[in-house]
């Protein structure tokens, strides 16, 4: 019977609309256009012609809205006739030149992001977005120099595809905007989903889905040659693209190079002081299309790139050099700029993708691709020699004054030291001596008792902060000569001694390969069902090589911080001179009489990283005349497992002070298999350079579900809903507490390898729960949306790697346990101005949050104990503490952000666009060394007491947090303690009280007193 009545449909008269879309300069027909009727609600999108088809409309005035990716959208006006069908003129659509202008900006400005050492905080300013999205469209671009984050989220929350392939690294989530630098013809096209949504190409996360079509066939025949100039990492660009658009055989195939350079700027005080910048952007697709529409499409592309790199500095430095563009990373060398931090980059990529059309309902997408991402920066190293950074703490004039941490009322002498504009500078806590013990004169006794007076020679520091100021080449920047001289002398002295200074080359590559499967399937009424297979191999590939000896003999690797540390092993640990003699090598068993003298030999550390992902979706989508509905459901199996080819000293005393506890603590610095290896070689006495030990692997499969629903109020007005709950494993790069020297992961990934119930086995995914509101409008004068949504995440894990004062050395941390809430709502709106002009506003407002404290692990990166145990003596080499996070916002740029644009576009490519923008609320991000419970109480967590505590005697400390009655709303605090006082109660049990005065951000003072029935070790009430 259904037969039946569809043949009785088919030849029954009917009111149907047809056309196609092209392109108004080429008249090449437009793939994949939206053409929507705004009175009736009912849309299609073009075939490859570049036509489109409606059937069953109702007769009337109708408005046919036609949109598409890259292009300007228009309206047309038509007359339906009831059973007639109407051809529609072909539609031109002129390419929208504004766009693609602004998204060669928002390019250079993501990479520009990408400066940090070991790419491990890459982050992108915003997400280049749809055109038909008024929101989206309007803040990529407006709000990408304040570094807006779309929802506040950071850039891992977004999802990229290119051909159906995903290339989101496995390893840190983020995606790599450079390995298409410059390459804006090659990404002109792309399917772009607002978060939650329905996507045909992925399951999708919080954030945007975007997928990069590359098809030969969608670029329009004909060359394009550009020239720009920026103020940015590079001063000019020439590119050039070919397109031979679809040919009599039906291949079509498109060509592009991109060349972006700049010579070192040598102009101190403006941007890109000091920097370099080359690159040579490549893309090539072939596309062969068939009558039955199956398609196979080739392409490669990739841009080797070599930058320089700046930094950011103190506040101190930029006030004394005057300007926020000081960059410390270069100095001359021969009359002739040199950076020191110089990045090289190459992402060489190749794709396979193959449509199958198995019937008008049924189709199926196939992809195969791999890439090899190399990617490295160079730094200064150096051993037993002084820092050679011109900005270090010591080479800076406050290192000389000690006014900074003190308390300027308590001035008493006649002797001050005067400011250049002839104001006193405040007196400090006097020092005494400087870091190698030496006087440095004289002070005096204030009001309080304490001895109080300048650290230095008033001259000596006028003199510093004259050459500051002055940007002498030989204080402000690398004295490269001096690098050289230290290294000729230290080569005359003893030719066999290794290098004072020299330049090694940090790599971070990662190999991945993948492969998709998608199968649509329409041939079902009001039902679309898409599943999704996707499969994919990645390596992270680490290790170390030299650069330049700067005119050294060699470098001999030893580790300078063990180095430096090593007399507490011989004091405390108990280790023999042969022990010591290992714990100070990068690699166990390696021959220290073969030194490092080429750029070849890996040093310092080698490991891998290899990840398996594997994920299978499925989503069904509901079209109904006032309601859509689609629900979907992935499953993601994520591993990694960490290699190495060299045997850490540090590592290797780590497991064997392990091995005295238990086996399970000894093996959880190398693995179980690991473990077993390097014991039996160590039985044997068969240790050698060069060994690959494999550490534990660990698994992780997490479920995701998401759901949408959308009522059409009519053509012009619809309400959508979008909900999302998922778990996710942590990325590499958070699970290794210190991958570059031992297989050791976050306490909770253990929990999961040895899970005894489901609650274990997700110890260490973060837990997800997100929903959106939408309430869409689109008339022909004005359109736009608004958007209210609610994000709480549970459980996630970051690792933070810093120098820790107390430690006197570089600490990694490991944060697990972070609960974060994102509550926002955005809108824009915009109005068309006559026939050129469109107003567009937009606004967003949000409250990103941390809603939970976390635990941490912190450990040192050379091995080193972190403290001693005041009860066993016995040494700690991993403090657990809790980090005071909650309420406190997140560091995810502006929370509070507004615009208005006034733009001009005229049919013959005329544009101009004018936009005053507004952003606040922007928060630094948290320093969890600043925030651990050890420092308001005295003690961690793990029972183990912390020095220079907050509640230790005369200790003056600014203290941004709540801690037990205070109200967090109080952001910051100032606590002075007063020498403790006792009384006594009628039982003879004594009460140490503690007062703390409390200076609240209006300027006000309370005094608060805390009472403690103990005093800890070094005679400090404990507080209660």
């Amino acid at each position: 019977m259904l037969l039946g009545l569809g043949l009785t449909i088919s030849v029954s008269a009917q009111t149907t609309l047809r056309g196609q879309v092209v392109d108004a300069g080429t008249g090449t027909p437009i793939e994949g256009a939206k053409v929507l009727l705004g009175n009736q609600n009912i849309a299609t999108t073009t075939n490859a012609a570049g036509e489109f088809q409606l059937l069953y409309l109702e007769a009337m005035d109708e408005e046919v809205i036609v949109e598409a990716e890259g292009y300007v959208g228009t309206i047309e006006l038509v007359l339906l006739e009831d059973n007639k069908t109407v051809e529609l003129p072909a539609v031109q659509l002129q390419q929208d030149i504004a766009k693609q202008t602004q998204d060669e900006i928002l390019l250079n400005l993501t990479e520009e992001e990408m400066n940090d050492d070991e790419g491990r905080s890459q982050a992108q300013a915003s997400s280049s977005s749809a055109t038909t999205d008024v929101f989206n469209s309007t803040t990529s671009f407006a709000w990408s120099t304040a570094r807006y984050r779309n929802r506040g989220y950071n850039s891992t929350a977004e999802t990229y595809y290119i051909e159906g392939l995903p290339f989101n690294s496995a390893e840190r989530g983020q995606f790599n905007y450079s390995a298409m630098g410059g390459l804006n013809d090659a990404s002109r096209y792309k399917d772009v989903i607002n978060p939650l949504e329905a996507t045909s190409f992925t399951f999708g996360d919080l954030g945007q889905s975007t997928n990069y079509l590359m098809g030969a066939s969608r670029y329009a025949q004909g060359w394009k040659v550009g020239v720009a100039g920026t103020n940015r990492n590079y001063k000019a660009r020439v590119n050039a693209t070919y397109a031979s658009g679809p040919l009599s055989n039906g291949w079509s195939f498109i060509g592009q190079l991109a060349y972006r350079f700049s010579p070192y700027v040598d102009n101190k005080g403006i941007i890109g002081e000091g920097i370099k910048y080359y690159s040579l952007g490549y893309f090539f697709s072939a596309e062969k299309v068939w009558s039955n529409g199956n398609r196979l499409r080739l392409l490669t592309f990739g841009a080797p790139t070599e930058r320089g790199q700046n930094a950011a500095v103190t506040q101190e430095v930029y006030d004394l050099t005057g300007s926020i563009y000081y960059n410390p990373y270069w100095g001359y060398q021969n009359g002739k700029v040199r950076n020191s931090r110089i990045v090289k980059s190459y992402d060489p990529t190749v794709i396979a993708a193959y449509d199958l059309n198995i019937d008008e309902q049924q189709k199926m997408k196939f992809a195969v691709g791999y890439h090899y991402s190399m990617y490295s920066n160079s730094a200064l190293n150096y051993f037993n020699a002084p820092d050679p950074r011109p900005d270090y703490y010591r080479n800076l004039p406050s290192a000389m004054w000690d006014g900074q941490i003190g308390n300027p009322y308590y001035e008493t002498s006649a002797d001050q030291l005067y400011r250049a504009d002839g104001t006193p500078y405040g007196w400090g806590l006097f020092i005494g001596e400087d870091m190698l013990g030496r006087s440095l004169g004289s002070g005096f006794t204030g009001a309080d008792g304490n001895l109080v007076g300048p650290s230095v020679n008033p001259q000596q520091y006028n003199a510093l902060v004259n050459l500051w100021k002055n940007r002498d080449n030989k204080t402000t920047q690398i004295d490269w000569e001096s690098l050289y001289a230290a290294n000729f002398a230290n080569n005359a002295n003893d030719p066999n001694a290794t290098a004072r200074y020299f330049i090694e080359r940090r790599h971070n590559d990662i190999q991945e390969a993948s492969a998709s499967v998608n199968y649509q399937n329409t041939q079902f009424d009001h039902l679309k069902m898409t599943l999704g297979l996707e499969g994919r191999f990645s390596q992270g590939i680490h290790y170390k090589t030299v650069d330049d000896l700067l005119g050294a003999n060699q470098w001999i690797d030893i580790d300078a911080f063990a180095d430096r540390d090593i007399k507490e092993l011989a004091s405390n640990g108990g280790f023999t001179q042969a022990d010591i003699e290992n714990v100070r090598k990068n690699e166990v068993a390696a021959d220290y009489d073969n030194v490092i003298n080429d750029t070849k030999r890996h040093f310092g550390y080698d490991y891998r990283i290899n990840m398996g992902n594997m994920k299978a979706w499925f989503q069904n989508e509901w079209t109904f005349h006032e309601l859509d509905l689609f629900y979907a459901l992935q499953l993601n199996f994520n591993s990694m497992q960490r290699t190495t080819n060299m045997l850490n000293g540090r590592a290797w005393y780590l497991t064997k002070i392990a091995d005295e506890k238990t086996a399970a603590d000894a093996t959880r610095y190398y693995g179980a298999n690991a473990y077993a290896q390097i014991k039996a070689a160590e039985a044997a006495g068969t240790l050698h350079a060069g060994t690959t030990y494999v550490g534990d692997a660990h698994y992780f499969l997490d479920p995701a579900f998401k759901l949408g629903l959308t009522y059409k109020i009519n053509g012009r007005n619809r309400l959508k809903l979008n909900a999302l709950a998922e778990t996710r494993a942590p990325y590499a790069r958070d699970a290794y507490i210190s991958q570059r020297v031992h297989d050791r992961v976050v306490d909770n990934i253990y929990t999961h390898d040895n899970a005894k119930s489901l609650a274990d086995f997700y110890a260490a995914s973060e837990k997800v729960a997100a929903a959106d509101l939408t309430y869409e409008f689109n008339y022909p004068i004005v359109r736009g949306r608004i958007t209210g949504f609610f994000t709480q995440t549970w459980n996630g894990t970051e690792l933070n790697g810093y120098y820790d004062d107390e430690a006197r050395t570089f600490v990694n941390q490991a944060m697990t346990g972070i609960d974060k809430r994102y509550l926002g709502a955005e809108v824009a709106v915009a109005v068309k101005l006559g026939n050129y002009f469109t107003l567009t506003g937009a606004a967003s407002v949000g409250d990103y949050r941390y809603t939970s404290d976390a635990m941490s692990v912190t450990s040192a990166e050379n091995g080193m104990p972190m403290t001693q145990d005041q009860g066993t003596q016995a040494l700690v080499f991993e403090t657990r503490d809790k980090v005071l996070l909650k309420g406190l916002k997140l560091s995810t740029g502006p929370q509070a952000n507004a615009s208005l644009k006034l733009s001009f576009f005229h049919p013959k490519m005329w544009f101009a666009d004018v936009t005053v923008s507004y952003h606040d609320w922007n928060y630094l991000s948290v320093a969890p060394s600043r925030r651990m419970q050890g420092l308001y109480t005295g003690h961690r967590t793990d029972g183990t007491a912390v020095n220079g505590w907050f509640g230790d005697t005369y200790a003056n400390a600014i203290v941004p947090a709540k801690y037990q009655d205070y109200d967090i709303d109080k952001q910051e605090y100032v606590w002075k303690t007063a020498i403790p006082e006792y009384s006594v109660d009628g039982d003879g049990n004594a009460s140490y009280l503690t007062t703390v005065t409390v200076t609240n951000p209006d300027g006000s003072t309370e005094a608060k007193t805390i009472q403690s029935v103990e005093l800890d070790a070094n005679g400090v009430p404990v507080l209660q």
